[in-house]
């Protein structure tokens, strides 16, 4: 990726933060396949499966960054948090963040001691010095494959970004990789400032929220992951196409914070990157189960630097400033 080109474009200054409404303030509940409170992450805090208690203060939290939807990740999730929870000998509870961010200071104030981190919201986490307060300890993969790629999913009348031109797109959130970034990065390489070039934009806060957004009929394209198509639609969306692909994006990184009551990272790795695709647990449930949705087949061991691609492509986008006279604000 040309990430020269990117900083020098005149679009460049900050970050994108919030999603403008367009004409008629539209409430991004009418387009989010998940309920309003879910998009922006307002969830009640009984959401969070489990929170710290006084009575059970020896428990270690297993905190995950909100990629899909949070009840179907924690039903994913819990066969490894099982499983965990028999290998480290103590009760491990599992997290699901309402926000990309919220794990990073989940993880500095000592509220989870594992944290499995999106790619984005690593690379963001890193640039913020969480290298400070927990130690890496592996990366997800998937069918023996260290990477994925973000895509742009558009209704099927539209052949390229040219036929989108005056019409909405839906992004996932500014943490997510797949979701943002990457595909963000794309369209500034191509010379194409999404506020100048789409009618509407929206942050509908999930992958599912914005694929069932464009399958529905409800926005005109968007961004996510391909990973989430191949899972869930294995003979493609209905009516829908994928116009373009990111270059590659690193899975999730695993880390443990440095508190004391965290496992150590040589202990973690060396559970985690014993597990195969189909491992069982002595109650001869699959571990990484992706019947359930868990997203990955195993974990490998990569330096931190994997990563760096990613934070390079954060830091270019972070340089970008929607347009004064954005044309749907």
């Amino acid at each position: 990726m040309r990430l020269s080109r990117v900083l020098r474009s005149p679009f460049l200054f900050c970050l994108l933060a919030l999603c403008c409404r367009g004409e008629g303030h539209t409430d991004v509940s009418e387009i989010a396949a998940g309920k309003k409170d879910e998009v922006y992450g307002d969830l009640d805090l009984s959401a969070r499966n489990d929170e710290p208690t006084t009575a059970d203060s020896k428990a270690i939290n297993f905190g995950v960054t909100p990629w899909g939807d949070p009840a179907k990740m924690r039903v994913a999730y819990q066969p490894l948090a099982a499983y965990l929870s028999d290998k480290l000998k103590s009760r491990v509870r599992l997290i699901i963040v309402q926000e990309y961010r919220e794990l990073v200071t989940d993880l500095r104030r000592g509220i989870v001691q594992i944290a499995s981190f999106s790619p984005g919201a690593y690379a963001d986490a890193l640039d913020e010095r969480i290298d400070k307060d927990s130690d890496y300890v592996a990366s997800a993969q998937l069918g023996g494959k260290n990477y994925y790629r973000g895509i742009i999913l558009a209704r099927e009348e539209f052949a390229d970004l040219a036929a989108l031109k005056n019409r909405s797109f839906a992004f996932v959130e500014t943490g997510s990789s797949s979701g943002y970034k990457y595909p963000l990065a794309l369209f500034l390489n191509k010379g194409i400032d999404p506020y100048r070039h789409f009618s509407k934009i929206y942050f509908l806060g999930s992958h599912p929220n914005v694929v069932e957004a464009v399958v529905g009929g409800k926005v005109d394209a968007g961004a996510t992951w391909d990973g989430y198509i191949q899972e869930n639609y294995p003979q493609n969306p209905p009516g829908v196409r994928v116009i373009l692909k990111t270059d590659p994006i690193p899975y999730d990184a695993i880390v443990v914070s440095k508190r004391k009551r965290a496992p150590t990272a040589a202990n973690l790795r060396k559970i985690l990157v014993s597990l195969k695709a189909d491992s069982l647990s002595k109650a001869g449930e699959k571990i990484l189960n992706n019947q359930i949705g868990f997203p990955y087949s195993g974990y490998v061991v990569h330096s931190p630097r994997i990563y760096d691609i990613v934070r390079q492509t954060g830091r270019a986008v972070g340089n970008y400033r929607k347009p004064a006279e954005a044309p749907n604000e």
